[in-house]
């Protein structure tokens, strides 16, 4: 009946009405989605067919601009040609100019793929894209592009095809998927009939099969889980009843087990049971009430026995049948019924008798100990809780000045009485702490005043006396005479501290100190100035008065350092006749060197040393903090080699540390250090830009450019390199490494047909050395095949116009071996008539600052064109530099200079891509001369 009851819900409830909202749901969102989706095709469609009328209209556009006086035959060619490269989607074309009939070409109609009811249900209309334009001659003209519209409704139709197409593949799947989900629950609810049937028929153990669906399985799952509860309640009502009847068996087994003697009292007094141990005790067996009352102690009847329980002294002596005595504790608890009134009392007894010997024992111990403490060297005092003094051995009365009946029942501060901290303080705070017995107690260093006044340093120790529940029942004090002991220890502190000849402080002491100092400088921002000072010639005063007097007048000048400091400050001797001053919170470097200067004076004053006079002088070096932000090991480096500075100067001199100065120049030296490595290990190479003639594309020559390939940063520029080399040797070991290298690669394109002339930038430095020619012509010798006119230097106009005359020496010496000449960068120095015609250089390079600005700026356009014409005049070939569009070459063209080089044509780059780039170049250039000599015939 329920399965009926089922399948009918199944098929008339609340699934089968799933389909209706869902077929609901879907059909609105298909349409939603077709509306916005034939919107957005249709605009998309329309922007298309607009952007290829823009597309077919430009390039017309720019023809008929370009014709002089087109008549309609030219036109119509020209529309026609336009209309064959335009998309299909152009239906036509027409020209219309003013006071001149239209011309309109039209393309051959467009066959249709959508329907043409889709067709007309868009509604699409023509796109048209018209513009106006000047002719050549003036004319003005309009061009007229139209697109058909059967296009754009394909365009349209084809992209809801695709849709559609998938949106009946989704709309199937869902109703499969709904199908196969309802056929599944069905399934999975008559499966759980049927197992709930048979486990109320009383089948226990049916259980439902895990299997299929995860919904499925999760409901098997939870009736199983369900079911087997179920069985297991009612299987553990068996197992209760079998433990229960165990457990009184277990009871009885664990109190006869129990080794304590124990009892069992009814409520009413009458015994009910005894376990084993207490049978044994009292050698009785239990009857068939329980235990005998004749085997019970008096003590342990009704009426006494809960007072004896509850005493603090719950002690009885008790004495079994054929045993000794026995002192036991006696302790008892009542039991009660499930329903809670007291159904009896249950009794134990627990043997002290051992406790009670070890307490005896105890105290004969603690009378030998007494004896102990007052028969050794160290002071001993016992005190109770309160502080009041219970014993007090010999060596403690002889140390305090009382005698043991003066000083026991006193307070402990009123005999043991220390100069700083009272001892009841030490004792309480002995008595609190967790101390483990046994244990080592730290010893605190006192002063102890003895009854009459006297004073001894001591050494003592406080521990808590416990008792042995734990809780503290007093202290010891063990204190013993260490006077003698600190006074050795002083001395040696002293000495690990002080320097033993003027008893300033040693490096030990002065790294604490300087450590301090920086510490206190950091925190007020004051400065901090570590001063070292090294006596001027004094192994010439040892030399000639000898050790003796060196040494006094050491002491004599350590006497001056120590009246000159205040209390904030320091001075140590490193040794020899080297001092350390420490001067603190000082404002600025002014007021340390003028206290230097005093110390100065003060130290230069003579020294009376027996029966002569001795003069010295000193140089002082200072290195201040937080100026020079250093650790202190640095900071006492930096005062030596400012010291030694002053030394070089003349001695008897101050000189302060320039950290700046040090830091450029450690960074400046590691610096020129990695380039020298670099050049050394490859990493240097040379880059190449073509100089090409922009009339004829002929490559006139290349520039050698340096960069640097470094391993970690990649390929780096001359900015990285050339900064950090000059005024150095390693200038001029680099210009002569580019030399070679350039010379190299030109014998690598000789021998490819090349005989391209390279440009070697030269520092100025390098070509003032004296044997810069004759390194020169070595250089030239090494590559005989290479012809020295193929090698220009250039050299930068403002380092020619420092030397007029010995640069025109140099350049003629390096011209008369073949070499060449160009100004770089000409225009940027003190250009005039008279320095162009006496430097014999044969090529000027315009500045590429001036050469970008030609096309905007009106004096760089003026400026440029008047260095061509002074070129021209001295007849120097003439290179513009910076060119980086085709309007600069176009511009310079005009101007009349022809020579050029710049990223507009080629980018330097390494030797190996020179090659395929002159032959893609030479290609260009032909082709570009191709179309140029094919559009002048034609228009002419």
């Amino acid at each position: 009946m329920r399965t009926g009851n089922l399948t009918t819900w199944l098929l008339r409830g609340t699934y089968p009405r799933l389909y209706v909202s869902i077929v609901a749901i879907i059909l609105l969102v298909t349409g939603v989605r077709y509306h916005y989706l034939l919107a957005a095709e249709t605009d998309e469609a329309l922007q298309q067919g607009s952007t290829e009328l823009r597309r077919a209209s430009d390039p017309l556009q720019l023809r008929l601009a370009a014709e002089p006086a087109p008549d309609a035959d030219t036109v119509t060619r020209i529309l026609n040609e336009g209309l064959a490269q335009a998309a299909p989607a152009v239906a036509s074309i027409k020209w219309q100019a003013a006071d001149q009939p239209a011309i309109e070409v039209t393309a051959l109609s467009y066959p249709a793929n959508a329907p043409k009811w889709f067709a007309d249900w868009l509604d699409l209309s023509a796109p048209v894209q018209q513009s106006g334009f000047a002719l050549a001659d003036g004319t003005l003209g309009r061009l007229t592009v139209t697109a058909h519209p059967q296009p754009l409704a394909d365009q349209v139709w084809a992209t809801v095809l695709v849709q559609a197409r998938i949106s009946a593949l989704n709309i199937f799947t869902i109703f499969f998927l709904l199908t196969l989900l309802l056929r599944a629950n069905a399934r999975m609810l008559q499966r759980l009939a049927q197992a709930t049937d048979a486990f109320r028929q009383g089948y226990l153990s049916t259980r439902m099969e895990v299997t299929g669906t995860l919904e499925s399985r999760a409901m098997a799952e939870t009736f199983n889980d369900m079911a087997g509860k179920v069985q297991s309640l009612v299987l553990s009502l068996h197992e209760t009843q079998r433990q229960q009847s165990e457990q009184l068996h277990f009871t009885r087994q664990l109190i006869d087990a129990l080794p304590l003697p124990v009892f069992v009292r009814h409520a009413d007094g009458t015994y009910l049971d005894a376990n084993r141990a207490w049978q044994r005790l009292f050698q009785s067996q239990p009857g068939a009430d329980g235990v005998a009352g004749a085997s019970l102690p008096a003590e342990l009847a009704p009426e006494r026995s809960a007072r004896i329980a509850s005493a603090h002294d719950n002690e009885i002596r008790i004495r079994p049948p054929h045993q000794p005595p026995l002192d036991m504790a006696y302790f008892e608890a009542p039991f009660t019924s499930t329903n809670g009134e007291l159904a009896g009392t249950i009794g134990t007894l627990v043997d002290v008798t051992e406790r009670k010997r070890a307490q005896e024992a105890l105290r004969a111990e603690k009378e030998r100990a007494e004896v102990t403490l007052a028969s050794i060297g160290d002071g001993v005092i016992t005190t109770d809780l309160g502080g009041r003094i219970e014993t007090i051995n010999e060596a403690a009365q002889l140390m305090t000045g009382f005698t043991a009946d003066q000083a026991l029942g006193r307070q402990l501060d009123d005999v043991f009485r220390l100069y700083e901290e009272p001892a009841s303080r030490t004792a309480s705070a002995a008595a609190e702490r967790d101390t483990q017995p046994g244990g080592l107690q730290q010893a605190t260093y006192e002063v102890l005043i003895h009854r009459s006044g006297e004073r001894y340093a001591i050494e003592y120790t406080a521990a808590a006396i416990r008792e042995g529940s734990g809780h503290a029942a007093g202290c010891v004090l063990v204190f013993r005479d260490v006077t003698e002991t600190r006074n050795l220890r002083h001395q040696i502190s002293w000495h690990a501290r002080h320097d033993a000849l003027t008893g300033l402080y040693n490096r030990a002491a002065l790294a604490e100190k300087l450590t301090h100092a920086l510490f206190v400088a950091r925190n007020k921002q004051l400065l901090l100035a570590v001063c070292m000072l090294d006596l001027d010639h004094f192994q010439a005063v040892n030399d000639t008065f000898g050790q003796r007097v060196g040494d006094r007048l050491l002491k004599e000048v350590a006497r001056r350092l120590g009246a000159f400091i205040t209390a904030h400050e320091a001075v140590a001797r490193m040794g020899g006749d080297e001092f350390v001053l420490l001067l603190g919170e000082q404002p600025d470097v002014p007021a340390i060197e003028a206290r230097l200067a005093v110390l100065m004076q003060q130290l230069a004053a003579p020294y009376a040393i027996d029966d002569r006079l001795v003069n010295i002088t000193v140089s002082i070096g200072v290195a201040v903090f937080p100026q020079d932000d250093a650790n202190p090991d640095t900071l006492l480096r930096h005062a030596d080699q400012a010291m030694c500075q002053a030394k070089s100067f003349g001695r008897n001199q101050l000189h302060v540390f320039d950290v700046q100065h040090d830091h450029a120049v450690q960074t400046q030296h590691t610096r020129q250090t990695r380039v020298a490595r670099a050049l050394h290990a490859g990493e240097l190479v040379l880059h190449y830009q073509p100089k090409v003639n922009l009339r004829t594309g002929e490559i006139i020559g290349l520039e050698a450019l340096l960069r640097w390939q470094h391993p970690q940063e990649g390929l780096l520029g001359p900015q990285h390199v050339l900064p950090l080399v000059e005024d150095t040797d390693l200038q001029v070991e680099l210009g002569e490494w580019v030399l070679r290298q350039a010379l190299a690669q030109m014998r690598v394109w000789s021998d490819a047909g090349m005989g391209w002339e390279v440009s070697v930038n030269i520092a100025a430095p390098h070509f003032h050395r004296p044997n810069f020619v004759q390194r020169l012509k070595d250089i030239l010798h090494t590559c005989p095949e290479v012809s020295p006119s193929r090698l220009e230097l250039e050299i930068l106009e403002s380092a020619a116009l420092e030397d007029m005359q010995y640069m025109r020496r140099m350049m003629q010496s390096c011209q008369a071996l073949g070499v060449r000449f160009a100004l770089d960068d000409f225009g940027t120095g003190f250009s005039s008539l008279s320095y162009l015609k006496r430097l014999p250089a044969e090529t000027i390079k315009i500045d590429q600052s001036f050469v970008r600005g030609i096309l905007e700026d009106g004096d760089d356009l003026t400026l440029v064109k008047a260095i061509v014409a002074l070129a021209a005049a001295f007849h120097r070939h003439v290179v513009a530099e910076g060119v980086e569009t085709a309007e600069h070459c176009a511009k310079l063209l005009e101007l009349g200079c022809e020579r050029a080089q710049g990223y507009g044509i080629a980018r330097p780059m390494p030797a190996a891509d020179v090659l395929p780039w002159a032959r893609d170049h030479a290609a260009r250039h032909a082709a570009r001369a191709v179309q140029e000599a094919a559009r002048r015939p034609a228009s002419t």
